[in-house]
């Protein structure tokens, strides 16, 4: 106990020879200001490259995508069953329940899903690609 006193008596007397005040180098504000600027400046290309190649390959991917749903629509049997809707609607409402779980067991589940993931992700990037490429060639502000 005797100690911590003393410690504490003599850190509050003489506290300022033991600590130094250093200059910060000449420029160094200005140095990290830049360097700063200069990684938003990265980040913001690094974005833009990143969204529009996602929006380049998933509307790529939007072209197969489409004509394999539509395979897979005539393949299943949807098509015939919804034309017997359109055909024979007296038929289809006498049992609806039953039609309508026909319809949904024939659903091409995978390659709607596949679809849905292509236009989510062209639409999620293609919206952020404008945004991007603004902030990457707008110079920002030095301070």
């Amino acid at each position: 106990m005797l100690v911590y006193i003393l410690y504490t008596f003599c850190m509050q007397k003489y506290w300022h020879s033991f600590i130094k005040e250093v200059e910060a180098p000449r420029g160094l504000y200005a140095s990290v200001l830049e360097s700063t600027r200069l990684a938003k400046l990265h980040a913001a290309r690094v974005s833009m490259i990143l969204f529009s190649s996602m929006a380049l390959i998933s509307g790529a991917a939007l072209v197969p995508a489409i004509s394999y749903v539509l395979r897979e629509f005539y393949a299943s049997g949807f098509y015939d069953y919804l034309s017997l809707l359109i055909s024979d609607h007296n038929v289809v409402f006498s049992s609806w329940q039953t039609f309508s779980l026909l319809l949904l067991e024939s659903l091409p589940s995978l390659a709607i899903l596949i679809l849905l993931v292509c236009v989510v992700a062209f639409i999620w990037s293609a919206s952020r690609v404008p945004r991007s490429v603004r902030s990457s060639f707008t110079p920002l502000q030095q301070t």
